[in-house]
């Protein structure tokens, strides 16, 4: 038994160490020429034996048990092997295996290229294709950046949820440019039509595939397509079922990072012909940090002041408070602890101390503070103020505080008997001229008190001087005029350390914050040592906050923050019954919390809802869809808002698009014609916050048909060039004359239903609540008089003390009654507040501007042989903006939208806008393509270039607005012909003179300028044109290996620029024409306004010192005394600019295991120059750039490998207000793959494995290192 035991062992050993030792050797060949194929792939089917072919197209696996195996062989290009064998192999013991060529990624198809599915292969264009399993093996942290290396894509990104995409160049902070779809829906901001990537609702998860087409498209896709289309194509739920849940978390390398987490799934399921499927992403991380200059100056209180001095309710600094406001006493300091930002003590004042008054706790005299009540000797509260009663006092004797409550929220402070009799604040205007409760409390939180801190500033020994303060103040920053220590003294040149302190230059030596004042040296050679004029000057914060994160004083936190959050969700529901019909309907949701780089300001979008609504069908050769866009800035309570000025976005703009498109085949398919209508409708609605669509909503008239008697003006206090409640109204006369506004003036002793008004025609009127006419009559007539007070005595007037005032009216300065606008229906006629305020904000001034688009396009493709096809497309675009071929009317507030109602008139077609396409492919072979073409695209001007109107910035003491081109630029003249220039500090508009020139300021403020000579009226802005050769090719070019190469050149007319400074300042001209040097030499301006430059160095100091000639700002618009004129930035067309350049790939098989592709693309353009200030701008794109892609597939272990890496060559970046040089960058990224098991899989991804810290965008913050883990599993 035992010998038996024996002899099986030794068999079975000699199996195991002898048994293997089967070899099967082959070669693969071209069965067209018989060439060998290298590294073409060989496998034993569910194995893993298998091999790659060598140079010579030979193979060899090794230690093969015995058996029955299918082996399979691949090549790209070729069509593959499949068939059975037996181990050992025994036909001459080597295997020859023949493939056929084959069409080039014969099993890829597209949509995006020509409107309809084809093969890549076939497609007339330059196209990309990302392919689902490219995006599943990487773990990025937004889906562009699956792009960033894809060839002829300028991708730019500035945080880890904020990235933008063009193409070619003219790349911009929103670019509009490149048409971005989602499945064929525009996915794009409806009140900008710009391209918000971080509000797409789709996941990763769910993208098919992402394609790419490069060059003018507008013959297809008419408006944004000019440069190019990225279409996002997303996974059907009845082609692709099952669950998935990815987890995902990361670190950025930098300091005191929270982790990034992000969670996405889809699921997807099928019952017999109908799909559905949800996918969804959240996403919860810190961004990377980052400040901008403006967002520094923005929130200094060296440039805003301290606006928690105008709410503390005491008396700071030397505005002279009321006589007789009571000072605090020192018992209400008790129980408070300093400096904690906390009221203690519950008395309503924070963190009062010893501080506030003068001297010790023994001899205490404190600060005066805001009561509320109108304190003698000097009774002059508002007219109709309500009186201090017996009633309030006794119960503010109970408060330990004095306190009296109103129901409003309002506080009066230590009320006393004394007070009785006395106007109080009641936050009401009870004398109907717009101001509220002055005459009160004045001196105590006034306007210009943000600027007593309490602090010596400017070190020169005073505290809170006239040269501190206001724009006495402000005049000094960025001017050199005398030493800094000197009354009005300038600090010279500022900027900003990485801390956000605020630095200078005052020696002029180039360099900020240095020691010259103190390093013992007499480094200006004027023979004295450490004087004050080497020294650069140091603000003096006395130990008070830096920073006022609050910039505008509207209790809504605007400094930047860093933390980012995105939730989205994607519904679809499929149902294709046969092959000829397809239905789908879908919806999306976007909530973004997050910073966005704009060309005027970064902007934190918080709790921005991006939602869509899509319905698409197909019957045979038919396809319908319609889509609707929405946007929602966020709630009241944490809205949208400017990170430099704090300024508040409202934004519930739609889209809507309805498309038709038909294609027939003929001749086999040898001719194709494709053709289809889109019709776009935008609806913007931003009340004035982005676009200047504020008519409806400025509490003004806009038609001149505003309610009689009505205040026609207004004093712009916070200088908002809109109405605000509280500021006082006014009226200006035909003459431009300014007077106080008083409603009841104008009635004096009338009796109240006399007629003194014929119409309603106050052109401005502005909305005061009152019924100035007189000719409401909306409140309750107790005693049916028809009076809106109970006339006791019969004599027809309202009599004090005699009379009550009928509910739905109200007295105003104690002596007249006015119906007033009170939210009720007081006559119980089923009408609210009829008759009051006529004519202001009603549906007629609806100005929101709707935009209508049509578009009509066909292409043409005919296979004229085997190796021949002629393509030829043209798309005709009606914009209701640029030509009034078709008048769509829908204009109105309750107009229809009805195509019926529209009217057409074919013989104006200036304005409508031609897009030609043509091309020629030609395919001697398989797998070799070439293609000419081409093609004129336009892109018509934006919502954002035609109707934008909203605050920048602060340019010394003017206001900085940025404002769209929709009919142009004028500025008004005088009678005798002459510009007109505003002068800030006197409030009066002046003829310019002889005396001045204009000066252009960069749009960075601190930046050099140009001086012009003449001001010149910028026409509205036309529609960019482009026309564009193109020559590719693709195809294979060794075995192994397979390009793409496209060269093209572009013509570019009507460029629109990005924002630029349209409203020039005006400088005395000596600045300009003074010999400095006193060489003889000097520079002036010419009669068609060109600076003539004979003396570089006077130049130079001329554009050092401007500042100090500073006299005001050209005028534009309305030029009414007392009523400025913004600084205004905005838009215009460039004249002729050509672009050139190529984009090529190669894909490169390695090995069995490896590949790469490589992509380069090189372009180059003409100079350009603004037209208005003659300056050269950027193409905002580099000369140079590569991307480079290694993988590693493993046969044997579930597992994959990507060395990602792309170059970036140094270009110039130009994009409003933010401009500069983004330095040359490479970055490599690593991704790592393996699958646990067929239900788990995990990646690890490092984006930027190097920590290169480079930026993207000017503007954006400095880019590290990002370590990103995924775990998926499915279902």
């Amino acid at each position: 038994m035992n010998r038996k035991l024996f002899i099986s062992y030794f068999i079975l050993l000699g199996h195991i160490c002898f048994g293997q030792d089967n070899k099967l050797e082959g070669e693969i060949l071209d069965r067209s020429n018989k060439s060998p194929l290298i590294f073409a792939n060989i496998i034993l089917e569910g194995t893993a034996y298998g091999a790659a072919s060598d140079k010579d197209g030979r193979f060899s696996i090794l230690n093969i048990e015995a058996g029955t195996y299918t082996i399979i062989a691949t090549y790209m290009g070729y069509s593959s092997f499949k068939q059975e064998i037996t181990i050992p192999y025994t036909e001459q013991d080597k295997i020859k295996i023949l493939l056929d060529p084959e069409a080039i990624q014969l099993e890829e198809y597209v949509v995006t290229a020509s409107r309809r599915r084809e093969r890549i292969e076939d497609a007339p264009a330059a196209i990309s294709v990302i392919t689902k399993k490219e995006i599943r093996r990487e773990s990025n942290t937004n889906l562009g950046d699956y792009l960033k290396g894809t060839k002829g894509i300028d991708f730019t990104q500035s945080g880890i949820d904020s990235y933008n995409m063009t193409a070619r160049g003219f790349n911009s902070s929103f670019s509009s440019r490149l048409l971005t779809l989602t499945d064929g829906r525009m996915a794009n901001v409806p009140s900008l039509r710009l391209t918000a990537y971080n509000v797409i609702p789709v996941s990763f998860d769910d993208v098919e595939q992402i394609e790419v087409v490069l060059g003018p498209s507008s013959a297809l896709y008419g408006p944004n397509a000019h440069s190019g289309v990225l279409n996002i194509v997303t996974s059907s739920p009845l082609r692709s079922q099952g669950t998935k849940f990815n987890f995902q978390s990361g670190f950025l390398n930098q300091p005191s990072t929270r982790p990034l987490k992000k969670y996405t799934m889809r699921t997807a399921h099928k019952y017999k012909n109908v799909g559905i499927k949800v996918s969804a992403v959240a996403l919860n991380g810190e961004d990377w940090h980052h400040f901008n200059e403006d967002e520094y100056e923005g929130h200094s209180p060296s440039f805003i002041g301290r606006n928690r001095l105008v709410h503390n309710r005491i008396n700071d600094g030397s505005i002279s408070a009321e006589y007789g406001s009571p000072r605090m006493p020192i018992e209400w300091l008790n129980n408070e602890i300093p400096d904690n930002g906390i009221d203690d003590n519950g008395n309503g004042f924070t963190d009062e101390s010893l501080d506030w008054g003068t001297g010790t706790a023994d001899d205490w005299t404190g600060p005066k503070i805001g009561d509320g009540v109108d304190n003698p000797f000097f009774l002059d509260a508002e007219p109709g103020s309500p009186l201090v009663d017996s009633a309030m006092v006794s119960q503010a004797l109970q408060d330990p505080y004095g306190r009296y409550f109103l129901n409003n929220g309002i506080i009066l402070y230590g009320l006393t008997y004394e007070d009785i009799g006395r106007g109080y604040i009641d936050g009401i205007d009870n004398d109907g001229d717009g101001n509220i409760d002055e005459g009160i409390d004045k001196g105590i939180d006034e306007a210009g008190e943000i600027w007593f801190d309490g602090v010596d500033n400017d070190s020169d020994g005073e505290i809170d001087e006239v040269d501190e303060v206001g724009d006495a103040w402000l005049d000094r920053f960025g001017s050199n005029l005398h030493t800094w220590d000197a009354p009005r003294g300038g600090f010279g040149e500022y900027s900003f350390d990485a801390k956000g302190n605020i630095i200078f230059d005052t020696n002029g030596n180039g360099i900020y914050n240095d020691t010259w004042g103190n390093d013992g040296i007499d480094n200006d050679e004027d023979g004295n040592i450490d004087e004050i004029d080497e020294s650069d000057f140091v603000i003096n914060y006395g130990g008070l906050p830096k920073i006022i994160k609050d910039a505008n004083d509207d209790g809504i936190d605007d400094y930047p923050d860093f933390n980012v959050r995105n939730l989205r969700y994607d519904f679809r529901l499929d149902w294709e019954p046969n092959s000829d019909f397809t239905a789908s309907l879908s919806h999306g949701y976007a909530w973004a919390r997050n910073i966005n780089i704009t060309g005027i300001a970064r902007y934190l979008a918080d709790g921005w809802i991006y939602r869509y609504y899509q319905s698409k069908f197909r019957y045979k050769n038919l396809f319908m869809q319609a889509y609707l866009n929405t946007s929602f800035s966020g709630k009241t309570d944490h809205p949208t808002r400017n990170l430099a000025t704090g300024s508040l976005i409202y934004d519930r703009s739609k889209k809507f698009s309805l498309q038709l498109q038909h294609y027939i085949e003929k001749l086999n398919g040898d001719l194709r014609f494709v053709w289809g209508m889109d019709y776009f409708l935008t609806f913007p609605d931003t009340r004035g916050t982005i676009l200047s669509d504020r008519d409806m909503t400025d509490y003004r008239d806009n038609n001149g048909n505003g309610e009689a008697g009505s205040p026609n003006s207004f004093y712009d206090e916070n200088d908002s060039y809109y109405f605000n409640i509280g500021e006082a109204y006014r009226n200006v006369d035909s003459t431009g004359m300014i007077s106080t506004y008083d409603p009841t003036a104008q009635w004096g002793n009338n009796l109240y239903n006399a007629t003194i008004f014929s119409e309603d025609n106050v052109q401005g009127a502005v909305m005061d609540g009152l019924d100035n006419d007189r000719d409401s009559d909306d409140f309750n007539d107790i005693d049916g008089n028809g009076l809106p007070w109970t006339d006791n005595d019969g004599n027809g007037t309202y009599d004090p003390g005699i009379d009550q005032v009928e509910p739905g009216a109200r007295v105003i300065k104690g002596t007249h009654v006015f119906v007033y606008a009170d939210g009720i229906d007081n006559d119980g006629d089923g009408k609210v507040d009829e008759n009051i305020d006529e004519g202001i904000d009603e549906g007629a001034e609806d100005n929101r501007y709707k935009v209508n688009e049509l578009g009509i396009y066909y292409q043409l493709n005919w296979k004229i042989n085997d190796k021949l096809e002629f393509i030829q497309a043209t798309r005709f675009d009606v914009h209701d903006r640029l030509t009034d071929m078709i008048q769509f009317n829908n204009a109105g507030y309750n107009d229809s939208f009805s195509p019926l109602n529209w009217d057409f008139d074919f013989s104006k077609t200036d304005g409508l806008q031609f897009s030609p396409k043509f091309g020629l492919a030609y395919k001697p072979k398989e797998n070799q393509n070439y293609r000419l073409t081409w093609a004129k695209a336009f892109n018509t001007p934006s919502n954002q270039a035609l109707f934008l109107d909203i605050f920048v910035t602060r340019f010394s003491i003017f206001k900085v607005y940025a404002r769209g081109a929709d009919g142009g630029y004028n500025y008004p003249l005088n009678g005798s012909g002459n510009p007109m220039w505003y002068d800030p500090y006197e409030g009066i508009y002046y003829p310019v003179d002889s005396t001045l020139i204009y000066f252009y300021p960069s749009v960075d403020p601190k930046v050099t300028g140009y001086f012009r000579g003449i001001l010149e009226n910028q026409p509205a802005l036309e529609s960019e044109i482009v026309s564009t050769w193109e020559l590719g090719y693709k195809g294979r070019l060794r075995d192994n290996i397979f390009g793409t190469v496209d060269f093209y050149t572009s013509h570019y007319s009507s460029f629109v620029s990005g924002a630029t400074f349209i409203t020039p300042l005006l400088v005395e001209k000596e600045i300009l024409t003074d010999d400095y040097n006193e060489d003889g030499i000097s520079n002036y301006a010419d009669q068609d306004g060109n600076v003539i430059i004979d003396d570089q160095d006077d130049y130079d100091h001329a554009i050092d010192i401007w500042r100090q000639g500073l006299e005001g700002v050209a005028a534009i618009g309305d030029t009414i005394a007392g009523i400025p004129t913004p600084v205004v930035i905005g838009y215009v067309n460039y004249g002729e600019v050509d672009v050139w350049g190529f984009d090529g790939s190669l894909a490169i098989f390695l090995s069995r295991n490896w590949n790469m592709d490589v992509t380069y693309s090189y372009m180059g353009t003409t100079k350009f120059f603004n037209p208005i200030t003659k300056a050269q701008e950027s193409i905002n794109a580099p000369k140079h750039k590569a991307g480079l892609k290694l993988q590693y597939n493993s046969n044997r272990y579930p597992a994959t490998l990507s060395l990602n890496g792309r170059y970036v060559d140094g270009y110039q970046w130009s994009s409003g207000i933010y401009y500069g040089n983004i330095k040359p960058y490479t970055i490599f990224d690593l991704h790592l793959g393996y699958e646990i098991n067929k239900y788990l899989k995990m990646n690890l991804t490092v984006n930027n494995m190097l920590d290169h810290k480079h930026i993207e965008i000017i503007g954006g913050p400095s880019l590290g290192r990002i370590i990103m883990f995924r775990l998926e599993t499915k279902f």
